[in-house]
């Protein structure tokens, strides 16, 4: 199972992280995943080793749940979940995509990446937009009941692309209800949501069992 971890804002921080958990700093290695994320578990992680990333020969630190017999790997929050890139340009293809801009407009502004491969994120960001409206939606119910969600959604529900993007301003919102001083994260909501995602409950009891969902 993949933990994703606010482990430093770019390859370069992660990578001054990791050489300072290897080197036995106490700081570093607290900023690391500690808990089991099974929910029936939740018992203390203990460290399995390091994997190599793909793209970038990054090293991804696993740990070890003894209770469950099972190995995760920590992955940081600007990496993809099962992509050997970098979330950025999903984000910038999400936000031209709510602006309204073409295909090629999008192809034309990320280069590093083929018209095809930005098509195959905006048709999984669509599969998976009713899932994390819902989650994000009641969570930001929960932080601030006062808010109308509701109202701020409605607009939006016949495109999935800026009904997820009015979800994640609503949570937003309901979360400076509790700390005036958050800053949204304006440029990558995506990477930020698969970090919020991987450890927030299932909407409904059924998903209880599901993986994580991954933008």
């Amino acid at each position: 199972m993949i933990i994703v971890s606010n482990l430093g804002s770019d390859v370069n921080e992660y990578r001054t992280l990791v050489d300072r958990c290897r080197s036995g700093d106490p700081e570093a290695r607290r900023l690391l995943p500690r808990s089991c994320p099974n929910p029936e578990c939740g018992r203390r992680l203990h460290g399995h080793g390091w994997s190599t990333k793909r793209k970038g020969h990054l090293r991804l630190h696993r740990v070890l749940c003894r209770r469950c017999k099972k190995t995760h790997v920590v992955l940081p929050w600007f990496l993809a979940p099962h992509r050997p890139h970098e979330m950025d340009p999903v984000d910038q293809a999400f936000r031209l995509r709510v602006q309204g801009h073409s295909w090629y407009q999008i192809a034309d502004a990320i280069t590093s990446f083929s018209l095809t491969t930005i098509r195959r994120w905006m048709r999984r960001l669509h599969k998976l937009a009713d899932k994390v409206v819902a989650l994000l939606s009641r969570d930001a119910r929960r932080f601030d009941p006062e808010l109308d969600v509701d109202a701020r959604l409605r607009p939006f529900t016949a495109d999935k692309l800026k009904l997820l993007d009015a979800a994640i301003a609503a949570f937003w919102c309901a979360c400076r209800r509790i700390d005036p001083h958050l800053d949204f994260p304006a440029s990558r909501p995506l990477a930020w949501c698969n970090v919020y995602l991987s450890t927030a409950a299932p909407a409904t009891g059924t998903e209880q069992d599901e993986a994580p969902i991954w933008l």
